[in-house]
């Protein structure tokens, strides 16, 4: 089973808006600028990420417990401070073996300019050179329409809706749409 290639990290992209920033995997000692990163986001939005971001304990275990062909997690840097993290996840074993869930988060003042798009862009390169099959991803709808758009301009098809499957803060129903992006040829041939 193919591993990840790293060789490409640390890397710098220039954002549309010309800032400049720096794409590296996370490492152990991110774990306070991780924090403060997740922290930034508002609340209503981290209510539907999978983990409570929020928790010291929770962003020191992922940063303690790393395993790179398991999670990859990239993060964005502008000078010191986070501003986007991304992660690639893969079942080593069993159905899911060849496939990957991709998800990624992206600091409010940092949006719009492509960041996003770009996180995905490399976890899905990534995917693709370690020979997995396709990526998926879970977006909720009225909440993430951002980034449900910017995965469709990826080549990731919507493959399902699941009808008021997440509620908001305030109890409302959202719909989870399920995205998935074949790899191998298909992917080759988006990348012209």
């Amino acid at each position: 089973m193919s591993v990840y290639k790293l060789t490409a990290y640390p890397r710098q992209h220039t954002l549309r808006d010309g800032r400049q920033i720096t794409i590296r995997p996370l490492e152990q000692g991110d774990k306070d600028a991780l924090l403060a990163f997740f922290l930034r986001i508002p609340e209503g939005e981290r209510q539907f990420l999978k983990q409570d971001v929020a928790s010291p304990r929770t962003i020191a275990s992922w940063c303690e417990g790393l395993d790179y062909d398991r999670a990859l997690p990239l993060v964005a840097l502008d000078g010191e401070r986070i501003v986007g993290d991304a992660a690639l996840i893969r079942s080593r074993h069993g159905a899911y073996r060849e496939v990957g869930t991709v998800r990624a988060t992206v600091d409010p003042e940092y949006r719009s300019v492509g960041l996003g798009t770009t996180l995905l862009r490399d976890l899905c390169d990534i995917a693709a050179d370690a020979d997995l099959e396709k990526v998926t991803s879970e977006l909720v709808a009225g909440v993430q329409d951002d980034a449900i758009e910017a995965m469709e301009q990826l080549g990731f098809i919507r493959a399902a809706t699941v009808h008021e499957f997440v509620r908001d803060e305030h109890g409302h129903p959202h719909d989870l749409i399920v995205m998935v992006l074949p790899l191998g040829k298909w992917y080759q041939w988006l990348q012209f």
